[in-house]
């Protein structure tokens, strides 16, 4: 089995613990911000999360493989083509992100607040 919420939470919760909170301007850290800071927590996150046998490592390298095939059984035509499926999916997955990090902020202002209802 792998980690359980519980162990992402304390590997989050040390990165958390090292964040450098923004002026007054600003309210909240931005993603950015987290993921230069906490980049040590937030690989130790991701490598937890590749262990676990439900998620199968994501391979960057392995996704780069399979799009110049595509390009090869493709015509010159169709070149584009794939390059809009990989921007899409890469807008996809950064969109995604940052919705899970703004609902994960909004938790746990509300959990900080101790709010239950």
């Amino acid at each position: 089995m792998g980690a359980t919420s519980d162990d992402l939470m304390d590997i989050a919760r040390a990165g958390a613990e090292r964040i450098d909170m923004p002026d007054t301007g600003v309210r909240y850290p931005s993603f950015g911000d987290i993921e230069e800071q906490c980049a040590a927590e937030y690989d130790e996150l991701l490598d937890a999360l590749h262990d676990d046998e439900l998620f199968a490592p994501a391979d960057v390298q392995r996704q780069e493989e399979i799009v110049q095939r595509l390009k090869e059984l493709l015509g010159d035509d169709d070149h584009e083509l794939i390059e809009e499926l990989v921007d899409n999916l890469a807008r996809q997955l950064w969109l995604n992100q940052e919705a899970a990090f703004h609902l994960g902020m909004a938790v746990g202002l509300r959990l900080a607040e101790g709010r239950r209802h």
